[in-house]
């Protein structure tokens, strides 16, 4: 079963710990699609950072044997407008989980801008899947042609979803 919680609130120690984990998964899970620049914001991003408005990191997490493991995450800095990174590991990929945390990003922000090289079909896919609209097209950080998606939420679907939980559990 899949449980997706919202990172914030967390003591210095155990951010530090969490950080390094999640930018050993973009490194090692990211197919070098991930810029240098989201990385980088990866890199030194504060708790502080995480409860600016329009900002959130959303974990996915899977019981293993072991425990909980991350299976993937989703970073949204600025409404996406800085950073929108989504990571899924390999062995979980093609199950819609990084539809299922843009789109809760989306639940959670009510409004998320995503950019995506024109060439990285499964990151089109995904933000398609998750109700976002491409409709902008400009040249990305890599030279290569990018999709910029926006996704808002209407005032209808907000005011139903007032209060909502921070943590979800999805199956």
């Amino acid at each position: 079963m899949l449980q997706f919680s919202d990172v914030h609130h967390m003591p210095t120690r155990s951010w530090l710990l969490r950080r390094r984990q999640l930018l050993f998964l973009a490194r090692s899970s990211g197919g070098m699609r991930i810029t240098r620049n989201a990385l980088r914001q990866l890199a030194v991003l504060t708790p502080e950072q995480l409860n600016n408005p329009g900002s959130s990191l959303l974990c996915a997490y899977v019981r293993t044997e072991k425990g909980l493991r991350i299976a993937g995450f989703s970073l949204a800095l600025n409404y996406g407008k800085d950073a929108c990174i989504v990571i899924v590991r390999p062995l979980y990929r093609g199950r819609r989980l990084g539809a299922r945390l843009l789109s809760a990003q989306l639940e959670q922000l009510h409004r998320l801008t995503c950019s995506v090289a024109a060439d990285n079909i499964a990151s089109l896919k995904t933000c398609f899947r998750a109700g976002l609209v491409a409709n902008e097209m400009t040249t990305g950080p890599t030279g290569k042609p990018t999709l910029i998606f926006r996704g808002e939420l209407s005032e209808d679907k907000q005011t139903a979803e007032e209060g909502g939980m921070l943590c979800q559990n999805l199956s």
